[in-house]
């Protein structure tokens, strides 16, 4: 008996499972047809009503007879509903996969040995239709040549087919695939309308998950395989916040836990087992390259870290092997304003001091040089620190209202869990330092990486959590913060490090 299986009948739920079965010949005594006689074996093991696509009925007559009536069967869940996906394999694979507007990223996991193999992520190649979803929908909206489904359906594949052959497995060996995003973007995978969602009403095709099969939704997998795409609640909390929620626990905390996700938006989540508040405003610019000139994605060459002495202003940099220094990540800015701000090269206004060490002028632009090689200068501008600041303080303001609006401060939030570009690699205390983070006790901020394929990797293990999921939709509630007059209230003050009321930070 498949160990998969074995987990599968003392209730553990994963979304594919291997099944042996083994089938007592026909005869004149017993005409039982071929279906029938599999799925009248499978009920004995509790599996009833198993769904047999027409594909595999075709080849289950040969296959019967060529193993003598003992079979390896691949079983998955689709909707409420058994079905056999395949016959005679040995391992079966699964997929998780976050589509970010910006970033598209997968995990490829074992779901025999429940083993994460390898992740890896690509650009959205939808980014040539605009870089934000709002621009995409626009797009189609005005009747714009170009196939953003297409497009991007593209690109999955051609991830799907790197990480695949990158680690030796077959894609028609991937049988289930949990895919999470933002309303918008898991409507583009399915190919569904998005000119309703940014316009009153704001209605979504579709608000529950979705269960579609590999040769329907278009990606080059086993196509039999079990596509589930989270559900949305609404037009602004999407799958990927319903994954980060599962994935941090919230909906199980007994006290008030914020839940941070920080894209090219930052999208909030306050809440615990009874309630769960949501609420989405800018911010993400803040740890996304575009801030700054010098801004790059993580890749070798790229400074994650600065360090600056107090005395001499000798700058060290943290650089990811592989090249020499071409430009500065989300991570490694926040730590390069706080270091200039603590060594005195700029004020508290992100202006630099009179002649401090490392400004220099060019093209009549003052700028602080970061790093040189031969003619090659890595200059941060004065504006743009001013952006960086005006996008931290965005950020902040918006943390700090939306748990205000609740009738709560700072010190009672239990817990911080940080996901997206803030849960990966941010010095925490540089963070607190320039007012991006509230200044709380350390031990209760969290990092979780990419909270949204964290989550759908959970589900892909454990089916079972899609009910948890169903639980909890009708728990949450979005906040509108737009119009809240607080924000532009606390924002003047966020401007300026790390603000112009210390006290605002501790709650």
């Amino acid at each position: 008996m498949s160990l998969i299986w074995e987990r599968y009948s003392m209730s553990h739920k994963p979304f594919i499972f291997l099944c042996d079965v083994d089938l007592p010949s026909p005869g004149v005594q017993d005409k039982t047809a071929d279906a029938d006689r599999l799925k009248k074996e499978l009920a004995k093991k509790g599996l009833h009503n198993v769904l047999i696509p027409l594909n595999i009925l075709r080849r289950l007559p040969e296959e019967l007879r060529r193993n003598q009536f003992s079979l390896q069967l691949v079983i998955g869940f689709h909707e409420n509903s058994l079905r056999l996906l395949d016959i005679g394999k040995e391992k079966v694979y699964g997929l998780a996969l976050d589509i970010g507007s910006t970033n598209i990223e997968c995990s490829l996991l074992d779901l025999g040995t429940e083993e994460k193999i390898d992740a890896m992520s690509r650009d959205n190649p939808q980014m040539k239709f605009g870089s934000d979803v709002l621009s995409r929908v626009q797009h189609v909206m005005a009747g714009k040549t170009g196939n953003l489904t297409c497009e991007l359906l593209q690109g999955i594949n051609a991830l799907i087919s790197t990480v695949c052959t990158k680690n030796a497995v077959s894609p028609d060996d991937i049988y289930a695939i949990v895919v999470a995003g933002n309303t918008i973007m898991t409507h583009f995978f399915l190919g569904l309308d998005v000119r309703n969602i940014p316009v009153s009403p704001y209605i979504p095709a579709v608000n529950s998950g979705v269960f579609a099969d590999a040769r329907d939704a278009g990606l080059q997998v086993n196509q039999n395989a079990v596509i589930y795409v989270l559900p949305n609640s609404g037009s602004y909390v999407g799958g990927d916040i319903i994954s980060g929620i599962i994935f941090s626990g919230i909906n199980k905390e007994k006290e008030p836990v914020l839940f941070i996700d920080v894209g090219t938006n930052v999208e909030v989540t306050l809440g615990c087992r009874d309630w769960l508040m949501t609420g989405a405003g800018a911010a993400g610019p803040a740890l996304e390259e575009g801030i700054a000139g010098i801004g790059v994605k993580a890749k070798p060459g790229t400074i994650c870290g600065v360090k600056i002495d107090r005395l001499d202003k000798t700058v060290r940099l943290d650089v990811i092997p592989g090249e020499e220094p071409s430009g500065i990540c989300g991570s490694g800015m926040i730590e390069l304003i706080s270091e200039l701000y603590l060594s005195n090269i700029i004020d508290r206004a992100g202006k630099f001091v009179e002649k401090a060490d490392g400004v220099v002028e060019r093209n009549g632009e003052k700028s602080y040089l970061l790093f040189r090689s031969g003619s090659r200068e890595l200059l941060l501008t004065e504006d743009e620190i001013q952006n960086f600041l005006l996008s931290k303080a965005a950020m902040f303001s918006f943390l700090y209202v939306f748990v205000k609006s609740l009738g709560l401060t700072f010190k009672d939030i239990d817990k911080v869990y940080m996901a997206g570009a803030l849960g990966c690699g941010i010095n925490l205390e540089t963070a607190i330092t320039i007012g991006l983070l509230p200044d709380m006790p350390r031990d209760k901020f969290i990092p979780l990486g990419n909270s949204s394929l964290g989550g759908a990797e959970m589900i892909l293990l454990d089916r079972g959590l899609i009910d948890s999921i169903e639980d909890l939709l009708p728990m949450i509630t979005y906040r509108e913060m737009n119009e809240n007059q607080d924000l532009m209230n606390v924002l003047q003050g966020a401007i300026f490090i790390p603000h112009t009321d210390p006290a605002l930070l501790k709650g």
